[in-house]
C-alpha cells in the first residue's frame, strides 16, 4: 500500500500536509475516528497478556530440564518480562496491520497493472516491507504468502464479480472546512455509482468503519502528492472488501448518512481538546485562585 507523500506521524496521530514540505495541519481520517473510547479493549488487553504469562509457564512444563534457568533469569529481570507480557496485544495488533498493510499493496499493485501478482511478486514486495520494518514479526515466509493468496483468491472473485471499474487508486482526500484529510483504497465505478471502497482484512467488517467511510464520502477535494488540489467526484456512498482469512469476501456497504456525519465531526472536534491545558498554574492565594478561574472562562 502506498504511503501517501503529504502525510506524517506525529506523536497526535498520522497527520497530512497540504503541500509537498508544508507544514502537516490536518489529522487522517483514521486518526478522528480513532478518538472514539476504546474502553472495551482493556478487558482483551488482559487477556492476551494473561494468554502470553500462561504460555510462559506452559514451556517451563514442556521443559522441566529449563526451569530453574527461566526462573532466574525471570528474577533477574522482572521489569523485562513484565514488558514481554504486557506487549502480547501490542504485537498481535502490529502483526495484523502489518499483514492487512501487505494485503493492501498486493491489491494496489494488481489494479494498477491489471494482472494479479505472482508468487514471485509478492516474495518481492514482502522483502521491501520487512526493510521498511514492516512484517518484522513474521516468521514463515511461505506461510505469509499462503495466507495472503487466499486473501487474493478473494479480491480475485470480487474483481470478477463486481467488475469494478477504478477511478482512483490510494487516493487523498481532503475537507479543509471540518478540516482532515485521509487516503481511501480505492474510488471506484460499480453499475454507473461512484462509491468509495476499502479493504480489509480484519476477523469481521465493524459498524465503526463507517465513520471513516462518512468522512471520504464527505470530502471536499481531492489531493495529490504534489499538492495539487482537484474536485472531489460527488460519491453515491462507501463499502468495505472484506477479504477474511477463511477465504471468499463479502462486500459491505458502509452507512454514511447524517447521523455518522455528526458523529465524525463531534470526534473531530474531540481531537482539538488538549486536556493537559486545562490544569493550570498552582494558585497561591485565594485571590489568585478566583482570578485565575474567571480568567479560565474568557
Amino acid at each position: 500500500m502506498t504511503t501517501p507523500e503529504l502525510s506524517g506521524s506525529t506523536p497526535r496521530g498520522r497527520m497530512y500536509r497540504v503541500e509537498p514540505g508544508g507544514k502537516l495541519v490536518y489529522p487522517s481520517i483514521t486518526t478522528v475516528a480513532g478518538m472514539r473510547s476504546k474502553d472495551s479493549l482493556q478487558s482483551w488487553y488482559a487477556r492476551m497478556a494473561g494468554q502470553r504469562a500462561l504460555d510462559m509457564f506452559a514451556y517451563l512444563d514442556r521443559n522441566p530440564g529449563r526451569a530453574m534457568e527461566e526462573i532466574r533469569r525471570v528474577s533477574r529481570d522482572r521489569w523485562g518480562t513484565q514488558k514481554k507480557i504486557a506487549a502480547a496485544a501490542e504485537e498481535y495488533t502490529q502483526t495484523a496491520a502489518d499483514f492487512g498493510t501487505y494485503v493492501h499493496a498486493l491489491c494496489e499493485m494488481w489494479e494498477r497493472s491489471g494482472e494479479r501478482p505472482s508468487r514471485t511478486d509478492m516474495s518481492d514486495l514482502a522483502t521491501q516491507l520487512r526493510g521498511n520494518g514492516v512484517l518484522v514479526l513474521e516468521r514463515n515466509l511461505g506461510a505469509l504468502l499462503d495466507r495472503a493468496d487466499v486473501r487474493l483468491d478473494g479480491f480475485d472473485r470480487f474483481l470478477e464479480e463486481f467488475q469494478p471499474e477504478f477511478v482512483e487508486i490510494e487516493q487523498t482526500v481532503l475537507n479543509r472546512t471540518v478540516g482532515y484529510a485521509g487516503t481511501t483504497d480505492a474510488i471506484v465505478k460499480i453499475g454507473g455509482s461512484v462509491l468509495s471502497a476499502d479493504i480489509k482484512t480484519s476477523k469481521r467488517v465493524r459498524g465503526d468503519y463507517a465513520l471513516q467511510g462518512v468522512a471520504v464520502v464527505r470530502a471536499e477535494n481531492l489531493l495529490d502528492n504534489d499538492g495539487t488540489i482537484r474536485d472531489m467526484p460527488e460519491l453515491t456512498g462507501a463499502f468495505v472488501i472484506h477479504l477474511p482469512e477463511a477465504g471468499g469476501y463479502q462486500v459491505v456497504p458502509l452507512r454514511t448518512g447524517d447521523a455518522e456525519w455528526e458523529v465524525f465531526q463531534s470526534l473531530r472536534r474531540s481531537w482539538d481538546f488538549l486536556p493537559d491545558d486545562c490544569a493550570l498554574d498552582a494558585a497561591q492565594n485565594p485571590k489568585e485562585l478566583l482570578f485565575s478561574l474567571l480568567n479560565a472562562k474568557l
